[in-house]
């Protein structure tokens, strides 16, 4: 069945899937909704043979300006007396690991995955962003680790994911004062890749990114991707014995590799087909 949603939407053009935060008259505010169909559009995207790399974005004015605390029924929660207070400590488990879940959807997904940022990324859209494996961002975005500000702990994925993208310092710097940086910030202390005028530029900027990627044969990328984020948890020693043994028994034996030397010989373009 495909993919549906009020919330969230996905197109596909060509080898390119982009994936919507479809709630722009909330500020993409992440929902129950939105955040649980998240895995579903990945799933729908990563599916089809034909796309290659994922570009997520949000429609509207801003990316995302966090957890939408109403739709959650958090407020509802803090009011009202479970039956007990493990069935409550329970409750709150179960939802914040669903919602865990969703983020992580991003960091597993085996196409590459590119963030677009304009306007807010505020709180748990830094956790999604920091899924993401690329970043990029317009003139007018600004970042925050806001939960702090508001009293709680960030317990979605940016203490966690933060630190494999910027340094300690600024982890700690961000994390400790709440406080929001723009894009120019951003990028010099290396949240995102670049800078970007406007929203339609670094959409468009997204695309071209996206086109060089699905360009090459689809099983090293996704090759590729699978040992940078294993090599995270691995020593040097074992993320090499991994990579020696991931790459002889695919891309060495891969169609496309023999495709791509067939081409460089006969002075033509290759045609990957990701077997």
């Amino acid at each position: 069945m495909a993919f549906t949603s009020d919330v969230v939407s996905i197109e596909k053009n060509g080898h390119v899937g982009t994936l919507w935060l479809d709630r722009a008259d909330k500020f993409n505010a992440l929902s129950p909704q939105v955040w649980q169909a998240i895995p579903l559009a990945l799933a729908e995207l990563s599916s089809d043979q034909e796309v290659r790399v994922v570009i997520f974005a949000g429609r509207g004015s801003h990316f995302c300006v966090g957890l939408d605390l109403v739709a959650s029924g958090l407020e509802a929660k803090s009011s009202q007396k479970a039956p007990s207070e493990a069935i409550a400590n329970l409750q709150q488990m179960q939802f914040t690991t669903a919602f865990q879940q969703a983020i992580t959807s991003l960091e597993k997904c085996p196409l590459p995955v590119i963030a677009v940022v304009q306007g807010h990324c505020l709180g748990a859209g830094i956790d999604l962003i920091t899924a993401c494996d690329i970043r990029l961002g317009a003139a007018n975005a600004n970042f925050s680790v806001r939960e702090t500000r508001i009293g709680l702990v960030a317990d979605v994925g940016t203490l966690q994911r933060l630190p494999n993208v910027i340094s300690a310092g600024h982890v700690a710097d961000l994390a400790y004062t709440a406080r929001d940086i723009d894009a120019a910030r951003a990028e010099k202390i290396g949240l995102i890749n670049d800078v970007y005028a406007s929203f339609e530029a670094t959409y468009a900027a997204a695309q071209e990114m996206a086109a060089q990627i699905a360009a090459n044969p689809p099983m090293a990328v996704q090759g590729t991707k699978f040992i940078l984020q294993q090599s995270q948890n691995l020593t040097t020693e074992q993320s090499l014995l991994l990579n020696g043994l991931f790459t002889m028994a695919t891309s060495l034996k891969s169609n496309d590799l023999r495709e791509s030397m067939a081409a460089f010989v006969e002075k033509r373009a290759p045609n990957f087909t990701g077997t």
